[in-house]
């Protein structure tokens, strides 16, 4: 128990010590002279445009394969795909039986 309480806490640290990151390189950054020395602590903005882009989009494609999965193996439809009777199924279906 104490040690599921530490992983937490790591990864809460460590999650807020990365979005504080992120928000003053996309936020604050802008707002700042550009030859002033902390501009050298950040690579440039469009690296992290595309760094949200990629996570949420692999995020989103990652939530709905989890979804199908899901959803495959809670109404059955698993089993019934790799059956020979689905084709029998199918087969019936498309000549309106």
């Amino acid at each position: 128990m104490l040690f599921d309480r530490t992983i937490a806490r790591a990864l809460l640290v460590i999650t807020t010590v990365v979005y504080g990151y992120y928000v003053i390189w996309i936020g604050v950054t802008p707002l700042i002279d550009p030859s002033h020395f902390t501009q050298h602590l950040f690579p440039p903005r469009e690296y992290g445009l595309l760094l949200a882009g990629v996570v949420m989009t692999s995020g989103l494609g990652l939530s709905m394969t989890a979804a199908s999965v899901h959803t495959i193996r809670q109404t059955g439809m698993g089993s019934k795909v790799n059956s020979h009777s689905a084709v029998a199924v199918c087969k019936n279906d498309a000549h309106g039986q």
